[in-house]
């Protein structure tokens, strides 16, 4: 999300920023630390981290500085990195070097090719087991609406996935296939659920989630 939002310009934000470990040598810790020192020596932001697994959480307690929390609220902003270090279900991608300029800081990108980053969301959308439910149980949504709304853009981008990416599918016709039938399936509350934090337009999110569905049925029918 973050890559298509800086790189790209989807009209989405993103909660974190996903990273590949391909050549499995990075150590979490230290990746941290680096962060940690990188924040304080150039632009003087004292912060803290958290390691879980394969999650770094870094605090940094500017908040009330920025005037965007009451007193009574948290004074910590919070930039969560993920490192996967399975990527060995993805065959025949290519690295790209994507140069970003912005807020006075100019910047190189290491990112997979955009085919197998569509490649990637569509495997989300088939594979990822998630609900979010309350502390009660009920279920506030049975899919990341995020996956969708990437989806379509895609699609509307005329992108084709990079199939080498994507486990038990042979052509693009059994692609399609599949993703109807999930799509079918979609309810728009969750839609809209996941979507409130990433999209500030809130009507835009209303009409999205009662179309969805017809929206990327009519985009599978030309892609």
């Amino acid at each position: 999300g973050s890559c298509l939002r800086h790189c790209y310009g989807i009209g989405r934000l993103s909660e974190d920023l996903d990273f590949v470990d391909i050549e499995d040598n990075v150590d979490v810790e230290e990746l941290g630390d680096d962060l940690k020192n990188f924040f304080e020596k150039k632009h003087r932001l004292v912060c803290e981290f958290k390691v879980q697994k394969f999650r770094i959480t870094l605090e940094f307690p500017i908040l009330y500085e920025l005037g965007v929390a009451k007193r009574t609220e948290s004074n910590f902003l919070f930039l969560k990195l993920e490192i996967y270090k399975e990527f060995g279900f993805c065959k025949g991608y290519r690295i790209e070097i994507i140069p970003i300029f912005k807020l006075g800081e100019a910047i190189l990108v290491r990112t997979f090719d955009i085919s197998t980053l569509m490649a990637t969301k569509i495997r989300a959308i088939l594979f990822r087991k998630w609900e979010k439910t309350t502390k009660d149980g009920k279920i506030l949504a049975r899919v990341k609406g995020r996956d969708y709304y990437d989806l379509m853009w895609y699609l509307e981008k005329g992108i084709v996935p990079n199939l080498d990416c994507i486990e038990g599918i042979n052509n693009t016709k059994e692609l399609k296939n599949k993703l109807k039938e999930i799509i079918e399936k979609v309810d728009s509350d969750s839609i809209k659920y996941d979507l409130q934090g990433l999209i500030e337009n809130k009507d835009f999110i209303e009409d999205l989630g009662n179309n969805v569905k017809n929206i990327l049925m009519s985009l599978l029918k030309r892609w």
